[in-house]
């Protein structure tokens, strides 16, 4: 028989994670020869969630055995709760793990569940009533929703390899040579991608925290990702590593947009108006949404502040609570679709000399600011460049569901 496995909620700020324990139970299964079918998957479930864990991912996988699907829901729970006792001391952290098994026929049964899990809220209650009409028999508390909205993942994937420290070094300070990370993105992009950040030269694979991952390489094709494990250098021993199937990198979260909390937003608004904060973040108005640009953004947040009354933008975003507005929408990144001719508006030139000239006083005309002439004359208009164009702005700061701007659908 084939079976439908889904794990959550494995992690916490002591340490562990819900990969490292999908590592050590698929260790655990071919101990037992309960053969994997396929990858296994890493579902980045709504990001927008204010209760998610760090990375808000869940993982599921299809395996092949003789053994009956309680037995199997018996075996992976008493793994999650040694792992969570033992490793993470997620209880302590008021994580809530949750373990599902179903037959491998009831994913395409849950795809509606993960369209949903991927933008919106969903409840325990829910998901428990769903488990039990289709036969999903589950163990734990809230990773029961993350499990089981994996088990539906769907759609185009990426991929990600990760790969993990011995358990000594989990609170120590992960180091990588950049040279060689750098070596290897440029030498397989665009087949990998998010991997370094060239404007601050940092590595954006390296995680953080106590958790066990060393480094994660995100990419298209698994044959690229296995090929940085011989090119990367590292200061540490790497205690395994795993190749997952992913729905980073896809845009799903943007499938069914809604303009309320914690939803994601995508839309078209006119630009009422644009304010630079104290401190750098961008404001800009509409009667549509209100958007919310970081200064961290860098260059989505330049660019948000060269847009004029009347410009036309579309954004892709995340939609907050705020106490000063209402509601926000945090953009990920913004289409310019339409902007308005830019007009300056400057004094005369002087007729003798050539020279800019300034005003004389009201009703008054203007004076040479080279040779002092006098004289009257009207204001000259003429279009201005602007600093944005047409197209697409995104921060570098990818979010894990963020589609890059290189990849084409």
């Amino acid at each position: 028989m084939r079976y439908v496995i889904g794990v959550d909620d494995h992690d916490s700020p002591k340490g562990g994670c819900t990969t490292h324990f999908s590592l050590l139970l698929l260790k655990e299964f071919h101990r037992h020869g309960i053969k994997l079918v396929g990858y296994p998957r890493l579902t980045r479930l709504n990001p927008n969630i204010p209760w998610k864990t760090r990375g808000n991912a869940s993982i599921s996988f299809v395996v092949e055995t003789d053994r009956d699907e309680r037995e199997l829901l018996e075996m992976v729970w008493s793994e999650s709760v040694n792992y969570v006792e033992k490793v993470s001391q997620g209880l302590a952290y008021r994580r809530s793990p949750g373990v599902a098994v179903g037959k491998a026929e009831v994913m395409g049964k849950l795809e509606h569940l993960y369209w949903k899990a991927v933008g919106d809220v969903v409840t325990v209650d829910y998901v428990n009533t769903l488990s039990e009409r289709l036969g999903i028999l589950t163990r734990g508390g809230r990773g029961v929703i993350g499990s089981i909205a994996s088990m539906g993942f769907s759609g185009e994937g990426t991929y990600e390899l990760l790969a993990y420290r011995a358990q000594e070094n989990w609170r120590s300070r992960r180091s990588i040579d950049l040279s060689s990370l750098i070596e290897y993105d440029e030498s397989h992009f665009p087949r990998v991608y998010a991997n370094v950040d060239y404007v601050d030269m940092e590595p954006l694979v390296l995680s953080h925290g106590n958790d066990p991952v060393l480094f994660g390489l995100r990419g298209r094709d698994p044959a690229s990702l296995m090929e940085g494990m011989e090119m990367i250098k590292v200061d540490e021993k790497v205690d395994g590593y795993l190749v997952f199937v992913t729905n980073q990198g896809t845009d799903h979260h943007f499938r069914n947009p809604a303009l309320r909390p914690y939803s994601s937003f995508v839309g078209e608004v006119t630009v009422n108006s644009v304010k630079v904060e104290r401190g750098g973040d961008c404001v800009v108005l509409s009667d549509e949404a209100v958007i919310l640009v970081y200064k961290e953004t860098g260059e989505l947040n330049r660019a948000m502040r060269e847009l004029l009354p009347g410009d036309r933008i579309r954004v892709y975003g995340a939609v907050k609570p705020s106490v000063k507005y209402g509601i926000v929408v945090e953009p990920e990144k913004v289409e310019v679709t339409a902007l308005v001719r830019k007009v300056e508006v400057k004094n005369p030139r002087c007729p003798l000399c050539g020279s800019s000239s300034e005003s004389a006083g009201k009703g008054k005309g203007f004076r040479c600011r080279k040779c002092g002439h006098r004289f009257f004359g009207e204001k000259v208009s003429r279009e201005a460049e602007r600093g944005i164009s047409l197209g697409i702005y995104q921060t570098r700061k990818y979010r894990h569901l963020t589609k890059p701007i290189f990849y084409s659908d």
